[in-house]
């Protein structure tokens, strides 16, 4: 699969709606850092887990994209919905070891500085924004 981003990632899928059987399977059992990138206006996002088949199923998860949305917790799920998964690449930038996956997130997260992802800080809640509802519950 051609990279056409120039990125030295290990996995490029270049339509993540066609591919997406692939990308669990060769992505099972692994840890690393993602990226998902839309065509159509070339914003990105980067992701990191220790189990990169369960995250990634999470994107691929209509409730969860409806939840992320209703929740105002995710741009990535609001694109996703709007453009639809052929209008998405998505490469894995590096596999690495589960104990090092937010240290690497935050090394891509400081190169590329991906339009979709809310926190800029990785694996920290700094810069979240609560709903009024949460708030409540919170005090």
């Amino acid at each position: 699969m051609k990279n056409t981003n120039n990125l030295n990632s290990v996995r490029f899928y270049d339509n993540a709606e066609t591919q997406k059987a692939v990308i669990f399977k060769e992505n099972r059992g692994k840890s690393g850092v993602y990226r998902w990138t839309n065509k159509v206006n070339g914003k990105s996002y980067i992701g990191s887990s220790a189990n990169l088949q369960r995250r990634l199923s999470q994107h691929y998860s209509l409730k969860n994209l409806k939840t992320q949305l209703k929740n105002g917790k995710s741009i990535l799920s609001k694109a996703l919905l709007k453009h639809g998964y052929s209008k998405f690449s998505l490469e894995i930038l590096e596999y690495c070891d589960p104990l090092s996956v937010i240290k690497r997130e935050q090394h891509y997260l400081d190169i590329y500085q991906p339009y979709y992802n809310i926190l800029k800080i990785a694996g920290s809640p700094l810069g979240r924004k609560h709903t009024e509802e949460t708030k409540t519950k919170i005090r």
